[in-house]
């Protein structure tokens, strides 16, 4: 967990168990709300692109409560403190899977609803940004692993403790590394934009990054450049100050 409630995510979150309560007591809306090609392309309902990512379609069960957790868990980290980046993920995604389930591709069954699909490919994509990082499986009592293991080991979870098919992780993973390279170039030209306009001296963007562009000693959080007359008069004006007063 990033310990920090993001926006996104806290709203993709609340329309998937509102969902839940909806549908418990109104079963009839899951025609409504439901992927439905036909009634897309021939009757007009663009909404149902966007309403079959906000609903889980079935009952609670265990497996809404593991993919609500890494929803929290993967999603929020990817979105901490850069929400449109996130939003950003989540379009391509979103329109990679829609495109496999429209055109079977990578081994894709149809499935009218497509949040479990989503959050998979976000937990990819961020097992694709810190592979070697270790993390774990709950509820599975498993040791610590790196994280690029980690798509594969919920697929066999997945398949072996609430019976989905293999094949229905392969699609997500696919679009998570189409979405990942893209977030890569993303990130570089916003990084070029920034030091144009915010740094202008390329010597001081070489005393934060380091040489060759590798970080270096320096970081850019501690490094603060101060004049020695201030730190002259700042030593001066602390040595007429009681020690008690100072701290």
């Amino acid at each position: 967990m990033s310990g920090r409630v993001t926006p996104v995510c806290a709203t993709w979150c609340f329309f998937l168990v509102a969902s839940i309560i909806l549908f418990r007591f109104h079963p009839e809306y899951k025609k409504e709300l439901h992927l439905d090609w036909r009634s897309i392309i021939k009757g007009g309902q663009q909404y149902r692109l966007i309403t079959n990512f906000l609903c889980f379609g079935g009952k609670f069960d265990m497996a809404s409560m593991i993919n609500l957790f890494f929803l929290c868990q993967s999603g929020m980290r990817i979105e901490l403190g850069r929400s449109f980046r996130f939003l950003l993920a989540l379009s391509l995604c979103g329109t990679g899977l829609l495109y496999c389930d429209y055109h079977r591709l990578f081994y894709t069954r149809h499935s009218p609803w497509t949040s479990h699909r989503l959050i998979l490919s976000l937990i990819c994509l961020e097992s694709w940004s810190h592979p070697t990082e270790l993390t774990t499986l709950p509820p599975l009592p498993l040791p610590p692993f790196p994280c690029w293991l980690l798509p594969a080991m919920i697929c066999a979870q997945n398949h072996f403790l609430f019976g989905a098919p293999w094949q229905s992780m392969i699609a997500p993973a696919a679009c998570s590394l189409v979405c990942a390279v893209i977030l890569m170039i993303y990130d570089e030209l916003s990084f070029m934009v920034f030091s144009r306009t915010h740094i202008k001296d390329p010597t001081r963007l070489n005393e934060l990054l380091g040489e060759h562009g590798q970080p270096g000693s320096r970081k850019s959080n501690k490094y603060v450049d101060v004049d020695q007359d201030m730190s002259a008069d700042w030593g001066k004006n602390l040595s007429n100050v009681p020690i008690d007063q100072v701290f």
